[in-house]
């Protein structure tokens, strides 16, 4: 049996988003991953372009999880030959399909305004599901020629999970995306001690998290704030794994009375869809949450809350008298409904906008971070006078520190570690530090590189 084996880099090298990794074992091929590339445009170039393989000779491809940077570019594979089997956790697979048709739309209007043709269709999507597969964390599943894969729980957002690879008595862990153990639904990420090869992700490794920050206590902070100068708090939140924290946490204030009770509107169809998968999925949350869940309560269900749905009644929420808490789409601000909420409430000095999550660069959500005072939103020139606040105690990434003892656990049967998935700098702060700290070949992989390692 042939004992080396090719990894390519083909996305989420050099950059955060675009996940793309083949795994190449003899003529075998298996990816890990298939996202699409995400910054100042929903439609980047590259999402467009060919693959760098010819997606017929994928023989699987193992997803780690449902954000769109992760599976956003499946229906193209799948439009353009591929046929293998897709695998992923089964709370993966029925956050999927949602996910893929709202990015199709997203994808479809931003390409029309640059001159381009959809990314993919409806009919791709289906195409795409009738190879889907969902299993369970801990399943060892085989591929053949000695090669077998199990997914373990990465706490990063409902059925996120890492990918482990065995083959002649070695391991190859592909991370995805690995939660801090800061969603108060989910389990956090299990811990792996006997890797010899890590993939892994550094959306955060440059910087670590205030310890002494208490999240929900600064989010009571904001709220308080923001309705006594009676203004309105919007949240620019990922419909996927934040919107449903921010709705836990929110519900919990309200319902201990830590808050006024004003409206809550979730003003995401999208979002919509995705809490009712959560409801239904409650086995991937975290032990207690788990509980109350099977014991019959509504987890996400308050009397301030509003879901919204139709695109009419979005364009009037910001007319409604009164304080009011908006979560919107998308959470780097980069496209939909919230952008209509931005050019009311950005010139408001009374009102607040919450930044939760990261931003990438370029981005809208990443400018305001900055400090611009002045935005071009759907043409318009916007002018920034509204409170702009952070709050990133909801990370759904470990931080530097946290990746670090991630590597530790696994330093005596590790041989390398290639970091990913992370802007240069981060990426290449973490590298020296898990070469400088626990003495482990560190590398940052460029967009296209391979890599041959004893497997």
């Amino acid at each position: 049996m042939e004992n080396k084996a090719t990894i390519y880099f083909y996305g989420g090298a050099g950059t955060v988003t675009g996940s793309n990794f083949l795994l190449e074992i003899g003529s075998e091929k298996i990816l890990i991953d298939c996202g699409l590339t995400q910054g100042q445009h929903t439609a980047e170039a590259v999402n467009w372009e060919k693959f760098p393989y010819d997606p017929a000779s994928i023989k699987m491809l193992i997803v780690t999880h449902a954000h769109i940077d992760h599976i956003g570019r499946i229906p193209k594979l799948v439009h353009d030959g591929f046929r293998g089997k897709i695998i992923s956790t089964q709370a993966t697979q029925a956050l999927a399909e949602p996910m893929l048709l709202d990015s199709m739309e997203l994808l479809a209007h931003d390409a029309q305004k640059h001159g381009k043709e959809g990314l993919y269709n409806e009919d791709d999507i289906q195409n795409a599901m009738k190879l889907w597969e969902g299993t369970v964390y801990g399943k060892k599943i085989d591929i053949g020629d000695g090669l077998s894969f199990t997914f373990f729980n990465s706490g990063h957002i409902l059925g996120s999970a890492m990918v482990r690879f065995e083959r002649n008595g070695k391991s190859l862990v592909f991370t995805g995306d690995i939660g801090g153990g800061n969603s108060p639904l989910l389990a956090p990420a299990s811990v792996l001690s006997d890797a010899n090869y890590l993939v892994m992700e550094s959306v955060y490794g440059d910087r670590v998290r205030n310890k002494d920050e208490d999240s929900r206590e600064k989010l009571e902070d904001i709220i308080e704030n923001t309705v006594t100068r009676r203004g309105t708090l919007l949240i620019p939140a990922f419909s996927t794994e934040r919107t449903q924290d921010l709705l836990f946490e929110i519900r919990t204030l309200m319902m201990q009375k830590r808050v006024p009770s004003v409206p809550v509107f979730v003003d995401s169809p999208l979002a919509t869809k995705i809490t009712q998968a959560y409801v239904k999925y409650p086995q991937y949350f975290g032990d207690e949450i788990r509980k109350r869940a099977e014991g019959g309560e509504s987890l996400f269900a308050f009397p301030e809350l509003h879901f919204v749905d139709d695109a009419q009644e979005s364009r009037t929420i910001m007319g409604k008298a009164g304080s009011k808490i908006v979560i919107a789409g998308s959470g780097m601000s980069n496209g939909g409904r919230v952008h209509g909420h931005e050019q009311t409430l950005l010139p408001d000095s009374k009102s607040t906008l919450l930044i939760v999550g990261y931003q990438a660069a370029g981005s809208l959500g990443r400018r305001l971070i900055e400090g611009d005072k002045h935005v071009r939103i759907g043409g318009k020139e916007v002018r920034v006078a509204c409170k702009v606040e952070t709050l990133y105690g909801y990370s759904a990434h470990m931080d530097s520190e946290q990746l670090l003892e991630f590597v530790n656990t696994s330093v005596p049967t590790l041989k390398q570690v290639f970091v990913v998935m992370g802007e240069p700098a981060s990426s290449a702060f973490l590298a020296q530090r898990i070469r400088d700290y626990l003495g482990v070949k560190a590398t940052t992989p460029e967009a296209a590189e391979k890599a041959e390692i004893d497997f």
